[in-house]
């Protein structure tokens, strides 16, 4: 993820290996590994209009507190099917999803439309955080025709 950090918008420092291993242990899963090494840079990082919600950082909970844990358990919503774990959102109520395929995040990125509440309205975004990336910054620097 070194070869595309300077392509996300914020630069919040990352967390630990610890910190990331407690919130999967919460959400009972195994985050991807580009994922893993993405927060490890930078957490709550802003990719295009989308941004990824953070892992709790045991050194900064105050800034932390609205963590990926609580967005997928506390905060999750009701029509959001059960396989889905949402990794951040575009400020409209869409979501930014992984799939949970026994116990482990695929690597791809769905949207989730929080209008239609309806898995067949997932959307296969990329297949994996880092061609999500550049494809966000492609969009970006390309003009519209």
């Amino acid at each position: 993820m070194n070869d595309v950090i300077d392509l996300i918008d914020t630069r919040k420092p990352g967390v630990t290996d610890l910190d990331i291993k407690s919130a999967e242990e919460q959400l009972g899963v195994v985050f991807p590994k580009q994922y893993k090494e993405l927060f490890k840079l930078s957490n709550n990082a802003q990719i295009d209009e989308w941004t990824l919600s953070p892992i709790k950082d045991s050194k900064n909970l105050k800034r932390t507190w609205d963590d990926i844990v609580r967005q997928n358990q506390d905060v999750r919503d009701e029509g959001m099917a059960d396989d889905l774990i949402s990794i951040g959102e575009d400020g409209t109520g869409d979501k930014l999803c992984f799939r949970i395929v026994d116990t482990i995040m695929d690597s791809k990125i769905y949207i989730w439309y929080h209008e239609t509440e309806e898995l067949e309205e997932l959307e296969e975004l990329a297949s994996n955080l880092k061609e999500f990336i550049k494809l966000c910054r492609l969009v970006m620097i390309t003009p519209s025709s």
